[in-house]
């Protein structure tokens, strides 16, 4: 067995739920190589998921969760081909849905966070400049009305994602 059909089985291991200690025991065998270069594709893997995946940015990305909702997708879809009753293909249908929502989360969500972390910042600084403009009362003021405007504002955001995630299950 080569390279890319060693890691290829190593994320559908992953991807089905197995520990590293037991997909380096099966690969070792199966792939009748040393457990220390199955371990080595565990470290490596930043370097070669991306390319054998085709994730676009795999910095950004945890590469176990990705695996393993492409795992569930594939056999999602796998399930929605090979069943002819409705309501297997239905549940199909919907398993493959939510994998796609929930990677997305996993993605979008960090970035909307870290937008909204820079729109607090930015916010802060504004209140610095305030603070040279007015008198002490006024500025403890402002400080305090904009402190509880991020606070509700973020607030807000987390229980759109409560929502959102609510309306998923």
């Amino acid at each position: 067995m080569d390279t890319l059909a060693r890691r290829l089985e190593l994320l559908k291991l992953e991807g089905l739920g197995f520990s590293q200690a037991e997909i380096v025991k099966e690969l070792s065998q199966k792939c009748a190589c040393s457990c220390r270069t199955v371990y080595r594709d565990f470290e490596t893997r930043k370097r070669w998921q991306s390319v054998v995946q085709s994730v676009v940015d795999a910095g950004k990305i945890l590469l176990k969760v990705v695996n393993r909702y492409e795992q569930i997708y594939r056999q999602a879809s796998v399930r929605l081909l090979t069943f002819t009753e409705e309501a297997c293909q239905l549940g199909a249908l919907n398993t493959m849905l939510k994998a796609n929502a929930t990677l997305c989360e996993t993605v979008v969500l960090p970035e909307l966070f870290s937008r909204l972390k820079a729109l607090e910042d930015k916010a802060a600084k504004r209140c610095l400049c305030l603070e040279s403009l007015g008198s002490e009362q006024e500025n403890v003021f402002l400080r305090s009305r904009l402190r509880i405007h991020l606070r509700n504002r973020r607030n807000q955001n987390l229980q759109k994602a409560k929502v959102k995630d609510n309306d998923k299950k």
